[in-house]
């Protein structure tokens, strides 16, 4: 028996397609959980589950934050990144992240259940129109200038800061809210766009959502 676990805060959407999921294949346990913490803490005990299906974009933790986390935690994990976004770059940042696959929300549940039984085999699985990003299946992780990655690099404050910024505070109000000079906080700012490798606060904050820092888009 295959044991899968399905991370999605929408509650309709879990349970319609752990529905499909045991239609198609009545051997398969899956585990469900709304939130990508409830996701680390059931993977630690649950030492069966084999396969991960994910929603790219979670409330808590999501993108390649949780795609690395869990592969931490469980090297093995064969991971199929969930999304209703249709951003190539999301694609590319989950493969290399760690994701075998991607596949849109919108697939009806036949493309679904082939999408993770393909990944559940040790394959990789892309929509058609990515076909040509299915190179990018074998870096797993191992590409040191991901989102996650440089993300990981900030200090802990720098990476409130970049929240803040992301909120679209100037560097007055963040320092207001922090407890900190304004002058402190224009070197912070400094600093995280050099970490990030990026020249604005506007690919700042891209850099910050593909990651998982943001939660789910708005």
């Amino acid at each position: 028996m295959s044991s899968v676990l399905l991370i999605d805060d929408h509650a309709m959407f879990r349970e319609g397609l752990t529905l499909a999921l045991v239609q198609a294949d009545p051997t398969l346990q899956i585990h469900s959980v709304a939130s990508g913490n409830e996701a680390l803490q059931l993977v630690q005990t649950e030492t069966a589950i084999s396969t991960v299906m994910m929603d790219y974009y979670l409330p808590d933790i999501g993108g390649g934050a949780l795609l690395q986390r869990l592969r931490q935690l469980r090297p093995g994990l064969r991971i199929l990144a969930l999304s209703a976004s249709e951003d190539p770059d999301d694609v590319r940042h989950a493969l290399a992240s760690g994701a075998h696959g991607f596949i849109h929300k919108s697939a009806d549940s036949k493309t679904l259940f082939a999408a993770l039984s393909s990944v559940m085999q040790g394959h990789g699985y892309l929509p058609p129109t990515f076909d040509s990003l299915a190179t990018a299946d074998n870096t797993h992780g191992n590409n040191n200038d991901d989102d996650a990655s440089l993300l990981s690099r900030l200090t802990p404050r720098q990476t409130e800061v970049l929240r803040l910024m992301c909120d679209g505070l100037r560097n007055g109000e963040i320092a207001e809210q922090l407890g900190m000079t304004e002058k402190t906080v224009k070197a912070h700012v400094t600093a995280v766009l050099s970490g990030l490798g990026v020249l604005n606060r506007t690919q700042a904050t891209l850099v910050a959502r593909r990651a998982g820092l943001l939660g789910k888009p708005r």
